[in-house]
């Protein structure tokens, strides 16, 4: 009697069908558990920028005894660039010019925007330059040699400019502007440094409390309908007058109204709202649903308020 061989089984067709089908189950359920944990991350870091800008905004404070300006419109530097040298970068700092009644487009001054500092920048943004080509982006004057120069993410809080103080029923501090640009909001921790101004606040000025005072809000959202208009980060307050470094609180956050641009929103890439630097170094993610009272409540930094509820 003859014994056949032993032959080996293959997969069937509707087998094969069935495991890629299993396979492809179980890499749409892991896809969402890997995007989730990539931006916690990225939330954490952002977070961590904000941190380590507080930093140096109180060791600003030590060195100073009050906080940066958003800029001199004699000198038109950011406050960004004031404080590099206490956030370890003392050799760009060095290479500024500090030449008065010239603009930011002077030598020493934009042209050392292409230089990336990542202390000011979001991972979880998709853009890190101002973008030539992006709807509301574009301003030629600030490009270096043709090279779209770096933003920022983080934006210091000049206060509300618009609404009622719950407390007191009356308008906000805002000195408005026919520019179309939006004024400037008088009761936050940043402020135009226009002359008799040459110094930010003190912490006795912040007279709500700097734990529940905004000092620093991320700004780092895009969409391709209305996108941010990032300016260069070494760009403070001019004549025009606006200030690129800093902004009004006036919009809800993650609102892509661009009409302003002192008024445009805080938002992030980050789902449901944006992370915050508070007047005391700490740092909080405010949930896009705030109510605008207690928004603009905690913009103002002497409004009387007393905030519980964010």
């Amino acid at each position: 009697m003859t014994t056949l061989p032993n032959r080996r089984r293959g997969f069937t067709l509707i087998e094969l069908l069935v495991v890629i089908a299993i396979i492809a189950v179980l890499i749409g359920l892991l896809l969402p558990a890997v995007q989730k944990v990539r931006e916690a991350s990225a939330r954490t870091k952002c977070s961590n920028n904000l941190h380590q800008l507080g930093v140096g905004l109180h060791a600003y404070y030590s060195a100073n005894g009050c906080f940066p300006t958003a800029g001199d419109t004699k000198i038109q530097l950011s406050w960004n660039v004031y404080i590099l040298p206490y956030i370890e970068q003392d050799a760009l700092y060095n290479q500024f010019s500090q030449a008065a009644n010239s603009t930011y487009l002077g030598a020493g001054k934009n042209d050392l925007s292409i230089n990336r500092v990542a202390a000011f920048l979001c991972p979880s943004s998709i853009f890190e330059t101002m973008q030539t080509n992006a709807p509301h982006n574009s301003n030629p004057p600030d490009l270096v040699g043709g090279i779209a120069p770096y933003t920022t993410h983080y934006y210091g809080i000049m206060g509300p400019s618009v609404g009622n103080n719950p407390t007191t029923n009356q308008p906000y501090g805002a000195t408005l502007t026919t520019n179309g640009h939006g004024g400037f909001g008088q009761q936050g921790i940043f402020r135009q440094g226009a002359p008799p101004v040459t110094q930010g606040p003190r912490t006795t000025d912040v007279t709500d409390g700097l734990s529940t005072t905004l000092m620093v809000g991320e700004m780092s959202w895009y969409n391709d309908i209305d996108s941010t208009r990032y300016r260069p980060w070494v760009r403070g307050c001019d004549s025009t007058p606006i200030c690129g470094t800093t902004k009004n609180v006036a919009l809800a956050i993650n609102n892509h109204d661009t009409t302003l641009f002192m008024n445009m929103a805080m938002g992030s890439m980050h789902p449901n709202g944006a992370n915050f630097l508070m007047g005391d170094g700490s740092t909080r993610f405010i949930n896009q649903s705030i109510p605008m009272d207690v928004y603009y409540s905690l913009a103002s930094r002497n409004g009387g308020e007393v905030n519980t509820d964010y």
